[in-house]
């Protein structure tokens, strides 16, 4: 697989660890579970999804804030 398989792999995991971590948080709150294990390591399974994502697209979040601090500086 290329790391642009990869990226996209973490992409949508991520996209479906939110939804889930996000579902399983309200049955949480709608049975009143306080140790409900299932949401809080889908959490966590979202966080290194969420960083193992940053790390492929760090080049590209880089240069979007370049850019950006390129086009607000004043022009003398």
């Amino acid at each position: 697989m290329t790391r642009t398989d990869w990226n996209f792999l973490t992409s949508i995991l991520l996209l479906i660890a939110i939804v889930l971590t996000a579902l399983l948080g309200y049955i949480q709150s709608e049975f009143e579970l306080r140790k409900f294990v299932p949401h809080r390591y889908l959490a966590y399974a979202t966080l290194v999804l969420l960083a193992i994502h940053l790390y492929f697209n760090f080049g590209k979040i880089w240069r979007y804030f370049r850019r950006r601090k390129k086009r607000r500086s004043p022009m003398r």
